[in-house]
């Protein structure tokens, strides 16, 4: 294993959900991008979804982008007992989509 990288992915959140609470498991899949652009074209189709829906209300979503920690052994351990939130080193939001 290659020890030492970090990785830089981009992601989506609620924008009213607390930062406490932002690395907590969703049960939501792929939600994980590997660029700004896949991330922001998958929010706005959502969005388009939502707005086809009468049943369904749109909330602001947050785009992110997320820095990893450095590929390590101990990190990894960390990453599958603790929860991806330990897997973050640093966290920034892009833009908010209303």
């Amino acid at each position: 294993m290659a020890e030492g990288l970090a990785y830089t992915f981009y992601t989506y959140s609620e924008a009213a959900l607390p930062l406490e609470e932002r690395w907590k498991p969703t049960g939501l899949r792929d939600i994980f991008f590997v660029d700004l652009e896949e991330a922001r074209r998958t929010v706005l189709a959502m969005r388009e979804d939502f707005a086809a829906d009468p049943d369904m209300e749109w909330t602001s979503t947050k785009i992110e982008k997320v820095v990893t920690v450095p590929i390590s052994h101990s990190n990894i351990l960390l990453l599958l007992n603790s929860g991806p939130g330990a897997f973050v080193a640093d966290y920034e939001i892009l833009e908010t989509i209303a």
